[in-house]
């Protein structure tokens, strides 16, 4: 049910409450990301490496290697939450999934990691009443029967696991689905991803229906661009009627990297930050960077999941709202937030959808001492926009030799009938300007603006400062990267900065002295700051007011020991030797795939493949992100790592092979940290 082409592994780790009384809990599944599934113990960095993946396809490791035990790497956050009253299933993914080779339709194998997630509910359903084939294990220590409330299940993925995530909530609701008869009464109510990947499989993954939340490291050194932004994108686009009533969001953590939220992955995969400090460490495990998954995970779930969730606890999520301080202390923390599905409650008001100088219903915009571009949103590099595409920014820019009168207005005909809402909503990012990505990050931010509303009797309301309650800071990210590169100049990766959109919600009754039966524009005022560069991104109405929760309750008890500041070391964990690597490259044509029997004498020929075969004296380390070959100006993504974890393949269509430029150069990147493996030009 998992897998055809493979064998599967069933295996979790169960944290429950210590007494189990009071039962049945809600549950939690937690599955983790790509990682190598064999390791073997560093004693100069006194950490395990997992380079190894024999376990994936022989379900062992090779003599000298332990089983990677990635699903014990969120054990700080299991017993935090089992603690609450839940009980937490945490999934290992190696046998066949983890570091495997892609399935057609699903080259990241997430849909399969879906059908693994809704396959272990399969059988803790049958545990759960009793029945079943597979009898519960002696390891388990208890009896299962009756404990679990599947009616209440919250997900949580990491990396490829929050692909997979959104695979098992989409799965589950397919039309002929096995899995609802085999979990019987069973309700998946939240989504919780930890630096997802996105659009690894031939579906679109949404987590529509449900309440979901991003957690999105500002310096991931392995999804470099951030793919979890799109998840949240496309609840802003979604057109199918939604009246689940759930709440969207993302949680921005500066300084966080992608490896050090599962302690089971102690090389780092990134060599620091850009604008801001890192909170994770070379080697080892990063109790900073837990706190920050533990602030934000563990209210989410038990403000969305359970018989008696706290639905007060979700308050931390709407940037309205001051954050916990344990959190704070550590990082600087941007949110995003939809406090609910588009439709009646939230509507849109501007997403700039239409060509420069008009808005959505082409009536034209006014500007002052600014210059403004309708454009997508996002940075763009070798790994691509980190914004959904068609997500639409105004782009307004200044210069120190402006008019000192800065504004953007958007303009309304007929003038809106405001007066129903409470609440003005819209997303916004810096870019680079001036000098400000030469420095860190300042406290205060770096450009606040200002806000009002004009009415139909040109009155203006009264403006609304930005930086009152969220900080707008520079963008901050991935460090240059150089490696030494004989003969000739060294090989540089320049610095990978995030122009992220986050959310300010503007109460309407701050914006007084205005009839907000009749308002005919809306203006962004830019007064006071010499130069500046910001998006502006989909401008909404709501009718709730932002949620304020006067009496914020303890959401969890991070141990004090968890809180001490850990010693920050950011030392180049190996020292690169480009001759050391000795590369190689080799092409071989594998002959047409035999189509299974049965298949019609009208189906398409199967394919001529084309293998690239890469190895290295350097381990390719195992990734959730594709590793990216570039052949001149062409990117192939993709690739299987060999058991010894020194041979990559990368397959391809003869006719995309056929495309890539003879004698151009051959470049594989794996992650920010990774010095990039070079072959020199290619042979046909």
């Amino acid at each position: 049910m998992v897998a055809t082409d493979r064998k599967v592994d069933l295996w979790a780790e169960i944290y429950s409450p210590k007494a189990l009384t009071g039962k049945p809990f809600p549950v939690v599944v937690f599955l983790h990301g790509n990682h190598g599934t064999c390791g073997t113990y560093d004693k100069q960095l006194q950490v395990r490496i997992d380079s190894g993946v024999a376990y994936t396809t022989t379900g062992m490791c090779n003599p000298g290697e332990v089983v990677a035990p990635s699903h014990l790497g969120y054990e700080y956050l299991a017993k935090e939450l089992a603690s609450w009253g839940y009980m937490v299933v945490s999934i290992n993914a190696n046998r066949g999934i983890t570091a495997g080779s892609g399935a057609e339709g699903d080259g990241g194998l997430n849909l399969m990691r879906g059908r693994l997630i809704l396959r272990h509910l399969a059988l803790l359903s049958d545990w759960n009443r009793g029945t079943g084939e597979i009898p519960v294990p002696s390891t388990l220590k208890f009896n299962p029967r009756a404990t679990m409330d599947l009616s209440q299940v919250g997900l949580m993925g990491h990396s490829r696991g929050g692909e997979g995530a959104r695979a098992a909530l989409q799965q589950f609701r397919d039309e002929g689905s096995p899995f609802p008869a085999l979990t019987g009464r069973m309700s998946i109510k939240s989504i919780f991803e930890i630096a997802p990947v996105d659009g690894q499989t031939s579906r679109v993954l949404d987590a529509d229906g449900v309440n979901s939340m991003v957690l999105l490291p500002a310096c991931d050194g392995d999804v470099l661009n951030l793919q979890g932004i799109k998840v949240f994108d496309r609840a802003f686009s979604r057109t199918e009627p939604d009246k689940s009533k759930t709440f969207h969001g993302t949680v921005y953590v500066w300084g966080a990297n992608h490896n050090a939220y599962n302690t089971e992955w102690q090389l780092s995969d990134s060599d620091g930050c850009s604008g801001t400090d890192a909170i994770f460490q070379a080697t080892g495990r990063s109790k900073p960077q837990q706190v920050t998954a533990v602030e934000t995970l563990v209210p989410f779930f038990r403000a969305t999941v359970g018989a008696q969730a706290d639905k007060s606890l979700a308050a931390q999520f709407d940037p309205s709202n001051s954050l916990p301080s344990n959190l704070v202390d550590i990082a600087n923390v941007d949110r995003g937030y939809l406090p609910a599905p588009l439709g009646d409650s939230v509507q849109k008001l501007e997403t700039f959808s239409q060509e420069t100088g008009l808005n959505d219903a082409g009536i034209r915009t006014k500007i002052r001492g600014v210059q403004v571009v309708h454009q997508d949103a996002g940075s763009t590099s070798l790994w691509g926009s980190e914004h959904q595409p068609g997500t639409r920014v105004a782009t307004v820019s200044w210069t120190p030799d402006s008019d000192k009168s800065k504004m953007f207005q958007i303009n309304f005909k007929p003038a809106k009938d405001m007066s129903g809402f409470k609440t003005l909503s819209f997303r916004t990012a810096l870019r680079c300007f001036s000098e400000i990505c030469d420095f860190p990050a300042s406290a205060d931010g770096e450009l606040p603006y200002g806000v009002r509303l004009i009415d139909g009797n040109g009155e203006s309301s009264k403006a609304y400062l930005t930086g009152r309650d969220v900080r707008i800071s520079r963008p901050v990210g991935l460090p240059e990267a150089r490696y030494p590169q004989p003969p000739g100049p060294d090989f540089v990766i320049p610095p990978y900065l995030h122009s992220t959109l986050f959310t300010i919600q503007i109460p309407l009754s701050a914006l007084s002295g205005v009839d907000l039966s009749r308002i005919t524009g809306l203006r962004f005022i830019f007064h006071g700051q010499e130069s500046g560069t910001v998006d502006i991104a989909d401008i909404l109405l709501l009718k709730s007011e932002p949620v304020v929760d006067p009496n914020p309750k303890v959401a969890s008890k991070a141990p004090a020991s968890m809180m001490a500041s850990a010693r920050i070391q950011l030392a180049s964990m190996t020292q690169y030797d480009p001759a050391a690597d000795a590369n190689t490259l080799k092409i071989v044509r594998k002959p047409p795939a035999v189509r299974p029997a049965g298949t019609t004498a009208r189906a398409a020929p199967a394919p001529v493949m084309v293998d690239v075969v890469l190895t290295s004296k350097r381990h390719f380390p195992v990734t959730n992100s594709f590793p990216r070959l570039k052949v001149g100006d062409k990117i192939v993504e993709g690739g299987t790592i060999g058991p010894d974890g020194k041979t990559m393949t990368i397959s391809v269509p003869e006719a995309t092979y056929n495309a890539l430029p003879a004698g151009a150069d051959v470049t594989l990147s794996v992650l920010a940290s990774s010095a990039p493996w070079r072959f020199g030009p290619l042979p046909k």
